[in-house]
């Protein structure tokens, strides 16, 4: 087996820029209209108008007017600075501490915030601390504790900025679960297509708005520890050495269409699964552990532009799912791995599947498809493609050993590359492959698609059949 096996040259479509910058408004109107046709418009973004923080600094100053000094229990308040703050609220309409303004610039040092209660919309005063409309907030040594459906922790939208230090934020939601009636509002819970439960999200980044998190435990018990929504052109969050955690369900993080989220030498533990690409969006981690109860990586594209495309960046460390480590619907993927530990429960790496959500992206080009980069690797896990009808899967391995089947793959594998294949298997050659670099036992056959025809009987009894492509 000392004759390499030629390669196909195939003209690989290129990633598009996508001009999907939909702005709230226009979220608003495409999900009533799939969600709730023929109805008054919802705008489940709109905090409640009668909601107040326990104090409320507006354009750098401490506006008391503003404040609800009612539950306000303890701590010390000025213009720009707040030191251990005590706040307890009951009320859906009653939060803690809220910046607003592109003059207010407030550290605090010191709070324990706890708030109950059915709130509405996202962030605005009756969060637990929230910035908006160019404000920006540095929160250090804070616990903050909410419960009730729509009851944030913490939220940054409107062009400003939240930096959170040596904290712990937990929001609870309602109950829920079997023979618990779950919310009906619009948006009041996750979207089924997720694959989730929970009624309330700890943390919100919207509107280009930026959020930082430094040792600090972000908790939620269903939905959502770190989201994002409608970055309106850029939305950023970055967790650097946290505890990002989900109790009973929920994700660690999403991103929607232009947020990019970064995670650095986090913990993750997970009841479904870490991240959310949806649209034009990236998330990296470098260096972290996660333990997810579903999926690492969950990815669906339901914005209507097809040249979207998710990217996942992940560098070192260790990952442990509970089915496969990738489920793609129906979206353009880019997913770059260097020398990761990675186990998936079901023994399936990537997998892809066509996308049955009404709301999902119509495909009507040659896009740019599935694509997998694997460096300084040793993984066992299959790698599924079933969207196969309107996209390719690109699976590059560079000084990577994987162990597992692949159907309908397009593949390409340097020399310090090797493939055991686990089962019967499908693949399309794009490189010069020499046969030695693949093995599977005996009973398996490979069929491929490459320059020339050839079979082979590889070392441990498998087949290796290449049909030259026409």
């Amino acid at each position: 087996m000392n004759k390499n096996i030629k390669g196909l040259s195939l003209n690989k479509p290129p990633r598009k820029e996508s001009t999907n910058m939909l702005m709230m408004t226009d979220i608003i109107e495409g999900v009533n209209a799939v969600l709730n046709p023929g109805k008054p418009k919802i705008n489940w973004f709109a905090p409640d108008p009668k909601a107040v923080a326990a104090v409320h600094i507006k354009n750098g100053k401490y506006d008391r007017a503003s404040s609800n000094s009612k539950v306000l229990y303890g701590g010390e308040v000025s213009d720009d600075e707040l030191k251990d703050i005590k706040v307890v609220a009951y009320e859906g309409t009653e939060g803690g501490i809220y910046a607003e303004g592109a003059g207010s610039n407030v550290t605090v040092d010191g709070a324990c915030i706890s708030t109950a209660g059915d709130g509405s919309g996202i962030g605005g005063p009756s969060s637990g601390v929230a910035v908006k409309f160019g404000a920006n907030l540095t929160l250090k040594n804070a616990v903050i504790d909410t419960t009730g459906r729509t009851r944030y922790s913490t939220a940054a939208e409107e062009h400003s900025v939240l930096r959170v230090y040596d904290s712990v934020i937990w929001s609870h939601g309602l109950p829920y679960g079997d023979n618990i009636p779950a919310p009906t509002a619009l948006m009041s819970t996750p979207p089924p297509p997720l694959e989730i439960e929970g009624n309330t999200r700890t943390h919100c980044t919207m509107s280009n708005s930026q959020s930082y998190f430094y040792n600090s435990k972000i908790i939620c018990d269903g939905w959502a520890a770190l989201s994002t929504e409608s970055s309106e052109g850029f939305v950023y969050l970055e967790a650097n050495d946290c505890d990002i955690i989900c109790t009973k369900s929920g994700y660690g993080a999403y991103a929607d269409p232009g947020c990019h989220d970064y995670f650095n030498g986090c913990f993750i533990d997970t009841s479904c699964m870490m991240a959310i690409c949806a649209g034009n969006s990236d998330m990296t981690f470098n260096d972290c552990t996660a333990k997810c109860g579903t999926y690492f990586g969950l990815m669906h594209c339901v914005n209507g532009w097809q040249e979207e495309v998710g990217e996942i960046n992940i560098t070192g460390g260790k990952i442990e799912t509970g089915k496969e480590g990738f489920l793609i619907k129906s979206h353009n993927a880019l997913i770059n791995m260097d020398s990761v530990e990675f186990k998936s429960g079901n023994d399936v790496l990537v997998k892809t599947i066509v996308n049955d959500d009404p709301c999902a992206t119509k495909v009507t080009e040659d896009v740019f498809g599935v694509n997998v980069n694997m460096k300084a690797m040793d993984v066992d896990g299959d790698l599924i493609h079933d969207d196969y009808k309107v996209r390719r899967m690109w699976v590059k391995l560079e000084d990577t050993t994987i162990k597992g089947k692949m159907k309908n793959v397009t593949l390409n594998m340097d020399q310090g590359s090797k493939w055991i294949a686990t089962g019967n298997s499908n693949v399309t050659f794009v490189n010069d492959v020499n046969p030695a670099q693949i093995d599977a036992p005996k009973g398996v056959t490979i069929k491929a698609e490459a320059a020339e025809a050839a079979e082979y009987t590889l070392s441990s009894g498998g087949k290796l059949v290449v049909k030259a492509a026409k």
